[in-house]
Formats: C-alpha cells, structure tokens, sequence
C-alpha cells in the first residue's frame, strides 16, 4: 500500500523542518511526501529546494483548498494530512497504521494526538473514539491523526474549502456513518498549540456549531454548546493551563 504524507505550508521555515525529517524517519518503505505550498515568502521554499520532496507552490483560498490539491495530486492509497508545524511521534506510526489498515480492511485510522508547548513539552492529549452523535455535539475526532484511503475521497468528495477552520469536522461528519474505522489509542502526531485553530478559538467554535447544525444538530443544543465550550474554554482550560495542569 502506498501512502501519501500531505503537508500544506503557508510561512512555516520555522517548522518545516521538523516534519519533514519525521516523514523520512518513518520506517515504511513506500512513503509519497506532497508539500503544497501557498507562496511563502518566509525561507519556506529555500528549505524545501534542499531537498528532494516534490511540492507545489501557487495561490490558493486557504488551507481546505491546500488539502484537495495535495488528495487529487497524491498517487498514494492512503492519505495522511501532516501539517507543516506537526510531526509524527515515532518512526513508526506509518508502518503500524498500514498493517491495522490493511489486516482490518479498514477505511480511516485515527488515534491521539498530543498538544506541545513552543519548547515541544506535552500539554494537552485529544483523540477519541466516538460516534456521530457524540460527534454532533463536538469534533472529538483529532483531525491530524487520521489516515484514510484514498477511494473515501473519490466516493465523498473532499473538505470544503468555503470553511476557514471547520471544514475537517464537516468532512468527518458527513463520512462517520459511511465508512469502517478503527481507533488506534496510542499517541500518533504531536501538534504545536500555535495552529489556525487555537489562534482563533471563537471563530473555531462558531464554524463547528454552524456544520453540527447542517449534519442534524438541534440548533438550541449547538447554541448551548457554543456558549458552554466558549466559557470553558476561558474561564477553566486556559487557567488550568496557564497553572501548568496537563492532561
């Protein structure tokens, strides 16, 4: 089975780096790493023209529309999103997902993914095994861990690029009920707190209720929601962070 690691970079130089050298640390042989690149004006190219990692760089309308264009580029079975300020746990996350994809006959893989502070020190863990119920109050799927085959793309379309932060919860939404999946409870991706979405927390929360309400949500329910994650959010996550509580 071959896979394709997709990693979408805007001004990431920063970071690259260390995703990079976590795909090509992976011990499975048959690994495609696909950078597509938003015209980065940050060093972000020089890295890559150093080494031998095919990328594409051109505009786009933002990081659903960077997704799509890596999945129709990929030639790979199996597609994993791997963010340019993301990296793998350990070198053999590809291996272990492929034998459990494969053994299984399963269409996604998905597992923990754990937060890292600026100094890489774990924070926070995210990752559930869920249903779409629970799904529909709250995206408990950690979209950076998931693997899934390529043919799920094909058969339901991919992520809407007319969503800014949400648009992996309305992907998984409308494919949940559809497919066979696997939860893997082990750490797969390490993920720095400094993404899209934990910069803009409000606006993160306001797309989710809005595709919890398209995928059958009770509007009262998501408004409830809303406002309880926004209040968590403030008033509990971020002082027991802050008071260096990790979970």
């Amino acid at each position: 089975m071959k896979v394709t690691v997709i990693t979408p970079v805007l001004n990431g130089a920063k970071t690259i780096a260390d995703c990079i050298n976590s795909v090509k640390m992976q011990d499975y042989p048959n690994i495609e790493h696909l950078v597509i690149d938003g015209c980065s004006t940050d060093g972000t190219l020089d890295i890559l023209n150093k080494t031998n990692i095919k990328y594409i760089s051109e505009p786009d309308t933002g990081i659903y529309d960077a997704f799509n264009k890596g999945i129709f580029y990929s030639k790979g079975d199996l597609i994993h999103i791997l963010n340019s300020d993301d990296y793998y746990a350990n070198s053999n996350v590809v291996s272990k997902v492929v034998k459990i994809m494969i053994d299984g006959e399963y269409d996604i893989v998905h597992g923990f993914v754990k937060q890292v502070d600026i100094n890489q020190n774990p924070v926070w863990t995210i990752g559930k095994d869920v249903g779409k119920k629970q799904l529909l109050n709250k995206m408990k799927v950690a979209h950076p861990s998931v693997f899934i085959k390529k043919a799920v793309f094909i058969k339901y379309g991919g992520f809407s690029v007319g969503l800014k932060i949400a648009g992996d919860y309305d992907f998984i939404l409308r494919i949940w009920d559809n497919i066979n999946k696997f939860f893997l409870p082990e750490t797969l991706v390490l993920m720095r707190m400094d993404g899209v979405s934990n910069k803009q927390i409000g606006l993160s929360y306001r797309e989710s209720i809005a595709v919890s309400i398209i995928h059958g949500q009770n509007i009262f329910n998501a408004c409830y929601r809303y406002y309880w994650e926004m209040f968590k959010h403030n008033y509990i996550i971020i002082p027991l962070r802050n008071l260096g509580f990790k979970k």
